[in-house]
């Protein structure tokens, strides 16, 4: 029996970069805060589909090998303009910890603000990604967006 295979590698998916940053909280001491970057082109419409898939996974593989109690998705060198398929990387973490809840933070950069607001929001929406409280545009806002989060689940014992 002949079989045929073909090797694949993740990087086969998308020209995109990504740098993995983590940190500990001062907020909650047992925890930790992860940075997860991503650098580069996004692909226009469904041409950005295989980068959307290539960036959840990169997402899955960090946050199993590290376990951070929070994430930062950094987008701030990312350009984006358009592309449902982002979405599904927003929800990276959502199922880590099963009952456990999860922060997640954004940080959008001049490449991609725009398109996102109008991706979370709608097109024809008035409201700004200011209006998103999980949205941000600096690395010092998004992180404490996040230990604010993590003060409050460790509060109400939920961590």
């Amino acid at each position: 029996m002949d079989i045929v295979t073909k090797q694949l590698k993740l990087e086969e998916l998308s020209d995109l970069k990504y740098e993995v940053h983590i940190g500990d909280s001062k907020a909650v001491k047992y925890c930790r805060i992860m940075i997860l970057k991503f650098m580069g082109e996004y692909g226009y419409g469904s041409g950005g589909n295989s980068d959307a898939i290539y960036m959840c996974a990169i997402g899955k593989a960090v946050l199993e090998a590290w376990e951070p109690a929070g994430l930062i998705l950094d987008f701030s060198e990312l350009t984006y303009e358009w592309g449902d398929q982002l979405e599904d990387v927003f929800y990276i973490g959502e199922d880590q910890y099963r009952n456990i809840p999860f922060p997640v933070a954004l940080i959008v950069g001049e490449q991609s603000e725009e398109a996102i607001r109008t991706l979370i929001l709608g097109v024809y929406s008035d409201q700004t990604t200011e209006d998103i409280d999980w949205v941000h545009r600096d690395l010092n806002s998004a992180w404490r967006f996040i230990e604010e989060k993590l003060t409050e689940y460790d509060r109400d014992k939920r961590l």
